[in-house]
């Protein structure tokens, strides 16, 4: 099983410092789209973590998470910090999934 992350340059710059494989430094939210796809044909793969500010202006990947188990796709907050997004993407994971709404 994989663990994948899309990341901007900077961001994508520290994990591959820490130690991580399958990092994907990508430019913008098309390419970073494009990525995803090609990574959603690995069965192998398990998560795919994508930079918040990038997650939240790919317009269709809702849809791609909601139809599927895995691999699971979610954000994480890039060097600059999360980006303001108006609803928790794991909590709305979690409530599509599940059925059940998550508050913190």
């Amino acid at each position: 099983m994989k663990i994948s992350f899309v990341l901007d340059r900077s961001t994508a710059s520290c994990f591959k410092l820490a130690g991580v494989k399958d990092v994907y430094p990508v430019e913008s939210a098309d390419e970073a789209g494009k990525k995803i796809s090609e990574l959603l044909k690995d069965q192998e793969m398990l998560a795919i973590l994508v930079v918040d500010h990038l997650f939240n202006q790919i317009p269709d990947l809702a849809e791609r998470t909601e139809k599927r188990t895995y691999p699971l796709i979610t954000s994480i907050a890039g060097t600059k910090g999360p980006a303001p997004v108006r609803t928790d993407p794991l909590a709305e994971l979690i409530r599509r999934k599940v059925g059940i709404e998550v508050k913190w």
